[in-house]
């Protein structure tokens, strides 16, 4: 699997400083160290210790050995493609990656299924039992660029890729109205990977901005804003304010109206790892989550 780039220099650097300001990462480029003629600049081929100066052009060859995947046949929504991404709605019930409780059935399986044998880049995963928009690279650079993007820390929040999701949740006790954000660091406080919560020390820190759409007395509709990216961010949050979502059972949640965690990730807003060029798309409320609305809200 091969994607060549090219560049034009507008500094005198070395190769190595200008790909990192591309948003190389030093694992990237130790790879095209490795191999002379991965990189050119002006037709000739170098390692990317050479200067360059203003002007020069430079050819990059990234290489990546396709990883064997057994292929499942399922069907797969892949409402964006190009060279280096791909945008996936993901249906509720599958995993993103083949693990062995989803062994051979995941979407990295349904995916070999399409493209053959690749190398998996999920960008931004979902949970299994999540639905909606999900951004796959489809090489090592685009992945390396768009997840620094979602990279953010205490001080700096980083917006450059938005995701934005919709929820039913559980109005028990109050109705939840109006908007807010919720800051809670997020750990493992039961000794049970699988299971988080917000903890006041060892946590990661976390934000998460909500808005009611709409509700009723037993459950509202609620629109979320990821200001980072914690495992089951959304469904701890939710839960520690005391609305869970519907069918998360691992939260507080109840199974009556649906067996799944009622979220869905509606959209996603970034700019293309390679092109720059702003990209949005969204992904309908699947029929689960909209009988719901229909027919309780309204």
């Amino acid at each position: 699997m091969e994607r060549i780039l090219e560049y034009i220099a507008n500094d005198n650097c070395t190769v190595e400083k200008l790909l990192k300001s591309k948003g190389y990462s030093s694992r990237i480029c130790n790879l095209l160290k490795k191999e002379l003629g991965l990189v050119c600049v002006n037709d000739k081929p170098v390692f990317v210790t050479a200067k360059v100066e203003s002007g020069d052009k430079i050819k990059v060859i990234l290489k990546e050995n396709p990883s064997k995947i057994d292929p499942f046949d399922c069907f797969v929504d892949i409402i964006y493609e190009d060279e280096d991404i791909a945008i996936i709605n993901k249906n509720a019930g599958i995993a993103v990656i083949a693990t062995n409780a989803h062994y051979g059935k995941s979407l990295m399986n349904a995916l070999a299924n399409v493209w053959g044998d690749f190398v998996f880049h999920p960008v931004n995963r979902l949970d299994k039992g999540t639905s909606g928009v999900m951004i796959v690279a489809k090489n090592a650079l685009s992945h390396s660029i768009l997840s620094a993007r979602i990279a953010e820390d205490k001080q700096k929040i980083q917006k450059n890729v938005q995701r934005e999701y919709l929820a039913l949740v559980h109005n028990f006790g109050d109705i939840l109205t109006g908007e807010g954000e919720i800051v809670a660091d997020i750990g493992i406080p039961f000794g049970n990977s699988l299971v988080r919560g917000v903890v006041r020390e060892g946590g990661k820190y976390a934000k998460t901005y909500y808005k009611v759409l709409q509700s009723c007395e037993q459950f509202s509709l609620v629109r979320l804003v990821l200001a980072t990216g914690r495992t089951h961010q959304i469904r701890v949050h939710m839960s520690h304010i005391g609305h869970p979502l519907l069918g998360d059972d691992l939260y507080g949640g109840k199974l009556d109206l649906i067996e799944r965690p009622a979220l869905h990730s509606e959209k996603i807003s970034f700019c293309h790892p390679i092109t720059g060029e702003k990209m949005e798309f969204i992904a309908p409320l699947p029929d689960d989550m909209r009988d719901i609305v229909d027919k309780i809200l309204k």
